[in-house]
C-alpha cells in the first residue's frame, strides 16, 4: 500500500479528470446553498408572523381592558353627557382595535411610514384623550401636566395613542404601588417630547437601550409579552422620531418618545 508525502498531490480517481470532479463538487454545494434558500426565507416569515401575532394581540389586550374599565365605572342612572362621553372613547379603542386587525390581516409593520394617516393634531385635545383612555388602568394616580396651549402637531394619532398608552401600561406596571405617574409633553426646537414617569425601581445601568427589544420583560412581578416597548420604539421610528428612557436605579424612570414637527 502506498502511502502520501507531505507535499504530494491528490489525484481524482482514474477516468474522472480535474475540472469535471471540481465542478461537480462545486455544483452539489450551490444546489445545497440553494435549498437552504427557500427553508431560510420560510423560517423568517414565520418569525415574521409569529411576532406580529403577538405584538397585536398585546395591544388589542390593552384597549379591551380600556373599553371594560369605561364600561365598569358607567353608572345605571348615568346622565346623557357621561353616556355620550363612553361612547365616543369606546367609539375610539374600537377603530384602533379595527386597525390593529388589519394590520394582523396583512402581516404589517408598525414601523412602515407608509402605513401613517397623518392628522394635525392640537396637543392639549390629544393629550387629554390620552389621559381619558389611561383612566382604567391608572386611575387617580395619574397627573397630566398641561402647558401646550394651541400647538399642533402633524402625527398618526392612533399610531401615536398606541405608543403613549404602552408607555402609561408600562408605568402602571412598574410604579411603587400608588404611587403618581406623570404624563407632559416637552416643546422642543426640533418636535414634540412626550414623556411618561413614574416613582418606581428605574432601571439596572445598560438597560436603557435593551428595554426597548421585543421580548424583553423587564422586572416586573406582573407578567407581559415584552413588546409594548418595541412597539414604542417602532411607532417614534415611523414619524421620523426617537425614543429612550432616563433612569435612576432604585429610584424612578422616565420614558420618552420624540416627534418631530414634519415628518415630510
Amino acid at each position: 500500500m502506498s502511502s502520501l508525502t507531505l507535499g504530494q498531490e491528490i489525484k481524482p480517481a482514474a477516468g474522472i479528470s480535474r475540472p469535471a470532479w471540481d465542478s461537480g463538487r462545486l455544483r452539489a454545494r450551490g444546489r445545497s446553498r440553494e435549498d437552504r434558500g427557500p427553508a431560510e426565507h420560510l423560517r423568517k416569515l414565520h418569525e415574521m408572523k409569529d411576532t406580529s401575532v403577538l405584538t397585536v394581540s398585546h395591544e388589542l389586550r390593552t384597549l379591551i381592558t380600556i373599553c371594560r374599565g369605561h364600561l365598569d365605572v358607567l353608572e345605571p342612572g348615568a346622565d346623557e353627557r357621561e353616556v355620550r362621553a363612553v361612547k365616543e372613547t369606546l367609539v375610539n379603542v374600537l377603530s384602533l382595535m379595527g386597525r390593529l386587525v388589519e394590520d394582523l390581516t396583512s402581516v404589517g409593520r408598525l414601523d412602515d411610514r407608509t402605513r401613517l394617516k397623518m392628522e394635525t393634531l392640537l396637543l392639549d385635545d390629544f393629550m387629554s384623550s390620552i389621559a381619558k383612555h389611561a383612566e382604567p388602568i391608572l386611575g387617580h394616580r395619574l397627573t397630566m401636566e398641561p402647558g401646550a396651549g394651541g400647538v399642533t402637531l402633524h402625527a398618526d394619532p392612533q399610531r401615536l395613542t398606541e405608543a403613549l398608552l404602552n408607555l402609561l401600561v408600562n408605568a402602571a406596571q412598574h410604579a411603587q404601588g400608588g404611587s403618581p405617574v406623570r404624563f407632559r409633553v416637552e416643546l422642543e426646537q426640533s418636535g414634540c417630547r412626550f414623556e411618561v414617569a413614574d416613582e418606581g425601581r428605574g432601571l439596572a445601568p445598560g438597560e436603557e437601550q435593551a428595554v426597548f427589544e421585543p421580548f424583553r420583560t423587564g422586572s416586573s412581578a406582573k407578567a407581559g409579552t415584552g413588546l409594548g416597548l418595541s412597539v414604542v420604539q417602532a411607532v417614534a421610528r415611523a414619524h421620523g422620531g426617537d425614543c429612550g428612557v432616563v433612569s435612576k436605579p432604585g429610584q424612578s424612570a422616565t420614558f420618552w418618545i420624540r416627534i418631530p414637527w414634519s415628518t415630510s
